[in-house]
């Protein structure tokens, strides 16, 4: 099985505080969420995470150091999709070399690193990607970035980030769950359509 999840800045006081998580520290978060993962995805299954894994404010900001390590302690495998925390990490602390941060991913234990992602799931291609600004037209998109903001459904796919869920994983069949009811409900709904170019 195939889950999906995006923006749990791991080791981060500030989005408990942001994102309204009901977590008294970030240790807490961070202990729930592993927790969470370990208790869902066997070590067969792959967990894609679209972006902001880790967190980075600019160069004297090396909390990933602590926190990336963390994919050590999942049992599923990890796909990470680099997201705008990353892109600052590999800036700051690998002099905006993709490939050194890559490897230095796939040697802490992440499955693949990618700046972004085609995946095909039963025959359908998505698009997997951090910030729903870079959608792939005529395809559906997987991503993250807005948190809570934007819903679970936009125009160019599905927000998955991990505050839209409870804090819990996507399988795909929430995947082709929320895509059936879009079909079904939210496409035939005049007050929902909306032009998208």
């Amino acid at each position: 099985m195939k889950y999906f999840t995006s923006d749990l800045h791991f080791g981060v006081e500030e989005n408990l505080f942001n994102d309204r998580r009901p977590f008294k520290n970030a240790k807490q978060f961070d202990k729930y969420i592993l927790k969470t993962w370990n208790k869902t995805a066997k070590a067969s299954d792959t967990i894609y995470v679209l972006g902001d894994f880790a967190d980075c404010d600019g160069a004297g900001y090396n909390s990933y150091e602590k926190t990336l390590p963390y994919v050590k302690k999942v049992k599923a495998k990890v796909v990470l999709i680099v997201g705008n925390n990353e892109e600052r990490i590999i800036k700051h602390f690998f002099n905006g070399d993709f490939e050194r941060f890559k490897m230095f991913c796939l040697d802490l234990g992440f499955m693949e690193v990618h700046q972004n992602l085609i995946l095909n799931l039963r025959g359908e291609d998505f698009f997997l990607v951090h910030e729903p600004i870079n959608y792939k037209k005529d395809m559906i998109n997987l991503f993250g970035h807005n948190h809570a903001t934007s819903g679970i459904y936009l125009p160019c796919g599905l927000n998955l980030g991990c505050d839209n869920n409870h804090f819990r994983l996507y399988s795909e069949d929430d995947i082709f769950n929320l895509l059936g009811d879009k079909k079904r409900l939210w496409d035939n709904d005049p007050n929902l359509h909306i032009k998208f170019n």
